[in-house]
């Protein structure tokens, strides 16, 4: 109760001064006062729907919503309907020393490579909220909370499982088109084969720590261009597992092969259900920046429907969906018959 009474006192205190001249300051008893002033004039009731979804419902209930597992892989906003450009610069090649000083004028022109990121989801979710649902909300702080939680989840989570999906679709994608380095591992049945598979990733993750071109996949996808050599620090290093892989591997083996205590391991795997379409999939142990996943425009917009008497929520969000050629990343895959 606490809780919707503040939301419902934040509201009037950045609210308009038409909206604080008629709303009264949300105590204890009054919730039915409240409402009835709200509801009683549209423009209180349009400004306070607004309120409500737009600035307050995250801070408050968003923790209930479906959390997308990858959205620690997002790099975060750019400007709306700019391209991202990413740029390597490949390491210099050493010559030797030449007392002379012959080659003082010469010109060594660096190795440089760019790849360009587009946005390319303009995603909608919305929801409908009617006059009659509004004013039954108004009987209590748990009624008012209750439709608030409805509102949330329903837009936020749809469209954060809408952003989960898209993610494995992108990681699905990169396999079917060569755009990732795959691994084949035997299939995992027990714990001694999922030892195993912790044994190949082991591997690639300390080899994928010192400087080569063999786990990116830019050379592949551009063969006609010099390959990429890179390199990624442990820990700098993310790994996605699936979960009914992970049910026979102890979490702690994979720590102790990462030389990583228990908790900080646990803050570089990720479990999820499946790789997309890419059933054969074990895994991908990648560098951090493999996935370039960006919010171009994430706003929300409410729509008053005076003859229908309801109102629409509407969330636009606006993303670039990618990955880095440059990065280095490994598939663990069953082989392909």
């Amino acid at each position: 109760m606490a809780n919707m009474q503040n939301v419902l006192n934040t509201i009037l205190a950045n609210a308009s001064a038409e909206y604080q001249a008629r709303v009264p300051q949300a105590t204890r008893d009054n919730i039915t006062e409240v409402g009835s002033a709200i509801m009683s004039y549209t423009a209180t009731e349009n400004e306070f729907l607004s309120s409500l979804v737009n600035k307050i419902a995250l801070t408050i209930v968003h923790n209930k919503t479906f959390k997308n597992p990858l959205s620690i892989l997002k790099k975060g906003g750019v400007p709306l309907g700019r391209n991202i450009e990413e740029i390597y610069t490949n390491p210099t090649t050493g010559t030797v020393f030449d007392p002379t000083g012959a080659d003082l004028l010469s010109r060594s022109l660096p190795d440089t490579k760019a790849i360009y990121h587009t946005m390319n989801r303009q995603g909608k979710h919305k929801a409908t909220v009617s006059k009659a649902q509004l004013l039954q909300a108004f009987r209590s702080y748990e009624d008012l909370e209750k439709l608030l939680n409805s509102i949330v989840n329903s837009i936020y989570s749809g469209d954060n499982m809408e952003e989960f999906m898209l993610m494995k679709n992108l990681v699905s994608s990169a396999i079917d088109g060569n755009k990732i380095v795959k691994l084949e591992v035997a299939e995992v049945t027990n714990q001694e084969s999922a030892k195993a598979l912790v044994k190949d990733i082991k591997k690639v993750s300390k080899a994928m720590a010192m400087p080569s071109t063999a786990f990116n996949s830019y050379k592949t996808v551009n063969p006609t261009e010099t390959a990429v050599t890179t390199w990624t620090p442990q820990e700098d290093q993310i790994l996605i597992l699936r979960n009914d892989i992970s049910v026979d591997i102890d979490v702690e083996m994979f720590a102790q092969a990462f030389n990583v205590e228990y908790a900080e391991f646990n803050t570089r795997a990720l479990e999820i259900d499946s790789f997309g379409g890419a059933d054969n999939c074990y895994a991908i142990l990648c560098d951090k920046a493999f996935f370039q996943v960006y919010d171009n425009l994430a706003q929300m917009e409410t729509f008053h429907n005076g003859e229908g008497l309801y109102d629409n929520f509407i969330y636009h969000h606006w993303q670039t969906y990618s990955l880095s050629l440059f990065a280095n990343a490994v598939a663990f895959c069953l082989p392909t018959e």
